[in-house]
């Protein structure tokens, strides 16, 4: 079946890709990423996975809690060689990989080494408390889970050297799935905002420079 309301826009992608931003977000069907952040075929460079988790750099030839080279590689593609400014890693309202950290431990082996690492955002959460407590506790560890994959993005020494140099912007941000809107996380607010309100302080790309660009 053909989408002919994109057809001239495939065809233009046809010989390459030049994505405008990496976005990491989570495996949930009612996240559709270009839908949430109004972005065209083309234009976000998407890596998916249970609770958009971003393992920890592990040092070669030592042993950690996360293994997986899948993001690591997407993460490296992006900004390595097609250049990406902007990394957006995007939570959301009711992540069932969220609830589980509050759970007893999953029956699959699987999903408890996938979400190993992610205690850390639950130890934060227990210790700092909520960034915004008039969410549930679970969504609550989801916008704090958001923040603690940027400080994973950044123990990935290229990624650092990237965002140290000015070429590369991380940003967190959060989909409120019952309202359907799109939060960034402000550092002034200390708090997750409107994308409108953390694109007017410069804290977020504009629509990850994808409205701008498509117009």
């Amino acid at each position: 079946m053909k989408r002919p309301r994109y057809c001239s826009r495939f065809a233009a992608l046809a010989n390459g890709q030049e994505p405008l931003a990496l976005f990491i977000t989570c495996s949930d069907s009612r996240v559709v990423p270009s839908l949430i952040s109004l972005a065209d075929p083309g234009e976000l460079f998407v890596v998916r996975n249970v609770a958009n988790l971003v393992p920890p750099h592990v040092p070669n030839g030592e042993r950690g809690e996360s293994g997986d080279a899948s993001v690591a590689s997407a993460v490296w593609y992006a900004l390595e060689v097609l250049q990406i400014r902007d990394v957006v890693v995007c939570g959301h309202s009711g992540c069932g990989g969220v609830k589980a950290l509050l759970a007893p431990p999953p029956p699959s082996a699987a999903l408890q080494r996938w979400l190993a690492p992610a205690a850390s955002a639950v130890e934060a959460w227990r210790k700092h408390g909520p960034l915004d407590p008039s969410f549930a506790d679970h969504d609550q560890l989801s916008q704090i889970s958001a923040l603690i994959q940027l400080d994973n993005l950044m123990s990935h020494e290229h990624v650092r050297a990237r965002v140290d140099a000015g070429d590369v912007r991380l940003h967190a941000w959060w989909f409120d799935i019952p309202s359907a809107r799109l939060l960034a996380y402000s550092k002034a607010a200390g708090r997750y905002v409107s994308i409108m309100e953390a694109e007017d302080h410069g804290e977020a790309p504009s629509r990850v420079s994808i409205v701008n660009a498509a117009e």
